[in-house]
């Protein structure tokens, strides 16, 4: 196993947040020791092997006032997944730590720690990565009767990470992270979370790059409406945690936790976000830099009778070095922000319930009984899909989408589904079709033209698209019935062809004559033989100028409207014989 200065800056978040004992409160200096003691001895079972106490130099407890007061020197914490037999662990060592414990309200107690200035992270390799703290100390407060942490605090003025082998190395802070779970009046809870790291500054030497970060934040904001019964579901999950379950007994205890997941919580949103980017090599002009990113998870009305789930992604002011990517399609500005609504949780509570029953000991006919519940309570869900904004800008192309579609689609009896799409620089696009590949040269002509005209909030030209979808009529662009091209309408034996843009383009007589008639329509065309999208967009001007359906597609009411004589398509060619 490979560590790098980012797998090690992960790491080294483990350990500080691991360095905070959660174990029983209690009094005097030997019940300090026998909760750190408890506390280690779970650390492995709680970061799911990942992280394994190794044991101390020495752990010194005394009292102190009406505290007491741990010194525990020579620390040491391995790092890694077992999940080979020769699997390698990484180990962090730290020189002292110094654990205080005081009395806190309600027969609560509430521990502090100091972690040392420096510290060492020895790979599997037995590369050596130095880590320098600075001022780095936290504090939980742990409640007395079940042993829990109720709120939990981080901080460091600054920390460094420095590979001696490879001398690469990042600097970060100030850190400050701070988390509690809360009782409410009526029996709910909360569980506010909150991070922040500043002035993040790295250098890779294999580049070489160098780069910085001016903040990286997450907020978490959680409640639901029975706190007891959240914690009779985390007394469970730590039970599950210490009996080190094998795999198959581990799936099925959480199959049967399930069911109740959903009743246990109100909402919980988080989003994270990463401000000042920039990435530059040794010397000269940055190669990336990024203002602003962000990405955000909303769950609301979990335990109601409607829920909502909402995902919002993008960044803002996005650059790239001319030399990796030409400006003009650097996209400074990007959005996806879409969600469900209206999402029944009796229905999501039914599919838990199935679910709950496909554990692997299960017979067949149980499995498949489950399955139909699944897809029965799937058809009651009936949510809305909402786009709340799509949107992609570059400085010479822009997109930006709104829509809703509403109906299950196991049940798409009230379908429905509509769209709106503007569309900035399709020119520009035009000009670059031929780098893009055959597809977008052969419909852009056709895209261009059913556009309508329109200028966005800036003034700038844009082309504008209403697509609609029911069940009767699946898809109208711009009030045109575009169903032709969703649909495969193939001509039988001794049919004429349906011309449509397609790769490979269709040639032949056909197609000359549908062009020779849009000429004498006075419909400019290419006269190629080849059924393009330059001639789709010119059937389209005529299905338009003469009250047809316009979707560019020659059917049989537009051959008939040109007076083109129907020509039978050509049978496919017979393969020659060896």
């Amino acid at each position: 196993m490979r560590i790098t200065l980012g797998s090690a800056a992960a790491a080294l978040a483990l350990c500080l947040f691991a360095a905070a004992p959660a174990g029983a409160a209690g009094s005097a200096d030997a019940q300090l020791k026998a909760d750190i003691n408890s506390f280690l001895g779970k650390l492995e079972a709680s970061s799911q092997g990942l992280l394994k106490w190794q044991g101390a130099d020495r752990m010194d407890v005394r009292d102190d006032g009406d505290g007491a007061v741990a010194d525990i020197t020579g620390a040491r914490i391995s790092i890694g997944m077992d999940d080979k037999p020769d699997a390698k662990r990484a180990q962090i060592s730290f020189d002292h730590l110094e654990i205080r414990r005081v009395p806190a309200p309600d027969g609560a107690s509430k521990l502090s720690f100091v972690l040392p200035q420096a510290a060492l992270l020895t790979t599997p390799d037995h590369d050596e990565i130095k880590l320098t703290l600075n001022s780095a100390s936290g504090s939980a407060v742990i409640d007395a009767q079940s042993g829990r942490t109720r709120e939990s605090q981080l901080a460091f003025a600054g920390a460094r990470l420095d590979d001696k082998k490879t001398g690469d190395w990042v600097s970060f802070g100030p850190l400050s992270w701070s988390g509690k779970l809360t009782g409410s009046g009526n029996g709910g809870w909360t569980g506010p979370m909150d991070l922040e790291l500043k002035k993040v500054e790295f250098f890779v030497a294999q580049g070489p790059a160098n780069g910085a970060i001016d903040r990286i934040a997450y907020t978490a904001r959680s409640s639901g409406p029975d706190l007891a019964a959240l914690n009779r579901l985390r007394d469970r999950l730590d039970a599950m945690r210490e009996e080190n379950l094998p795999p198959e007994k581990r799936l099925d205890a959480m199959l049967d936790l399930l069911p109740n997941l959903l009743s246990l919580f109100t909402d919980a949103k988080g989003e994270g976000t990463i401000e000042g980017l920039v990435v530059r090599p040794p010397k000269g002009d940055p190669l990336v830099s990024l203002k602003k990113a962000s990405i955000g998870v909303a769950l609301t009305g979990l335990s109601g009778d409607e829920a909502a789930l909402r995902i919002t992604v993008g960044h803002d002011g996005l650059t790239v070095a001319p030399a990796l990517l030409a400006a003009g399609k650097v996209p400074h500005h990007a959005i996806v922000d879409i969600g469900l609504e209206n999402v029944g949780t009796g229905a999501l509570r039914g599919i838990l319930q199935a679910a709950s029953k496909m554990r692997a000991g299960a017979k067949a006919a149980d499995k498949e009984q489950a399955q139909q519940q699944m897809i029965g309570a799937a058809a009651m869900l009936n949510p809305t899909f909402r786009i709340y904004n799509i949107a992609v800008d570059t400085p010479d192309v822009g997109i930006e989408a709104t829509g809703e579609a509403k109906g299950s689609p196991l049940s798409p009896k009230g379908y429905a589904a509509q769209a709106d799409i503007a569309l900035r620089g399709i020119d520009a696009l035009e000009a670059e079709a031929g780098a893009l590949g055959p597809a977008p040269a052969l419909y852009l002509p056709l895209l261009k033209e059913i556009g309508t005209p329109a200028k966005g909030d800036d003034g700038t030209p844009r082309l504008k698209y209403h697509l609609t979808s029911t069940m009767q009529q699946l898809l109208t662009v711009n009030g045109s019935d575009f169903k032709a091209w969703l649909v495969a309408d193939d001509a039988g034996p001794g049919q004429p062809r349906i011309l449509r843009p397609a790769l490979p383009v269709m040639t032949g007589a056909d197609v000359s004559a549908v062009q020779h008639a849009l000429a004498a329509a006075k419909i400019a065309v290419p006269q190629s033989g080849a059924y393009d999208g330059a001639t789709a967009a010119a059937v389209f001007r005529f299905q338009k100028a003469n009250a047809l359906n316009a979707d560019g597609i020659v059917d049989t009411a537009t051959r008939q409207k040109l007076g083109v004589k129907p020509t039978a398509a050509e049978p496919p060619a017979k393969k020659r014989a060896n």
